[in-house]
């Protein structure tokens, strides 16, 4: 199954494994493939039996704000659609029907948004007020992370490998193609000229990002963020009591 990710693993592991130069013979002549051969690896899912890898790009506003509104009409959060969109884009509408009716909620699953940890009881004359962060990459810059299988994600990085381009940029162009079709992507339109921060880059290679605390209706409607605690002072009333 998957022919071209069974090729380049092969290739792979020739270039690490250090085997004597292999003497050159004719190409074959590739046989045809029958469904069988097609299928046969669609029930194989031990790879694909939790979502243990983050996926991390981002998207230009506008991008994002179709996606956001796409997701409200189909009733699905953003983790899922995504999720479904990238098995169909490398496996096949097949895989995503067999993942459906084998794996049952298998693309609901998610981590959903981080929380700092808190302390299991206020210190004296202190209670805890919950603060609210999202990351800030920059002007028209919206971040995207989904939780997938780490098979899926090395089969990402393989086909964004094989087009030239880094998986976060690969990951973007699939996703607008998708959303607002191919025509939006052949010369690059002004939809995908953002140029990216520093923030935003750090962002697709996990690296430490700046955060802005906003209030928690601007949380609301941020696909990313997290919850972080603060210890305020009691008043003198409340303390005494």
């Amino acid at each position: 199954m998957w022919f071209f990710f069974r090729r380049w693993r092969e290739r792979q592991q020739q270039a690490t494994a250090q085997t004597p130069t292999p003497i050159l013979t004719p190409p074959t002549r590739p046989r045809p493939v029958a469904f069988e051969q097609i299928s046969r690896g669609f029930y194989d899912l031990t790879a694909f039996e939790k979502h243990d890898a983050a996926l991390k790009f981002w998207l230009p506003e506008p991008a994002d704000q179709a996606l956001t509104e796409f997701c409200t009409m189909a009733n699905q959060s953003l983790s899922e659609w995504l999720r479904q969109f990238l098995v169909v884009y490398a496996y096949g509408l097949l895989a995503l029907t067999v993942l459906n009716e084998r794996c049952p909620g298998f693309f609901r699953e998610g981590r959903g948004l981080l929380y700092s940890r808190a302390s299991p009881q206020d210190p004296p004359g202190k209670k805890r007020v919950a603060t609210y962060w999202v990351p800030e990459l920059g002007k028209n810059i919206a971040p995207v992370k989904v939780w997938i299988p780490a098979r899926m994600k090395a089969d990402l990085q393989l086909l964004a490998d094989h087009a030239e381009i880094p998986l976060s940029q690969f990951a973007r162009e699939i996703v607008i193609s998708r959303l607002l079709g191919h025509g939006m992507l052949p010369s690059r339109p002004v939809l995908t000229r953002v140029d990216p921060t520093p923030a935003a880059e750090a962002w697709c290679l996990d690296q430490d990002i700046p955060w802005r605390e906003v209030s928690a209706d601007e949380y609301a409607h941020h696909h990313q963020g997290e919850v972080r605690w603060r210890f305020d002072d009691l008043p003198e009333a409340e303390d005494a009591a």
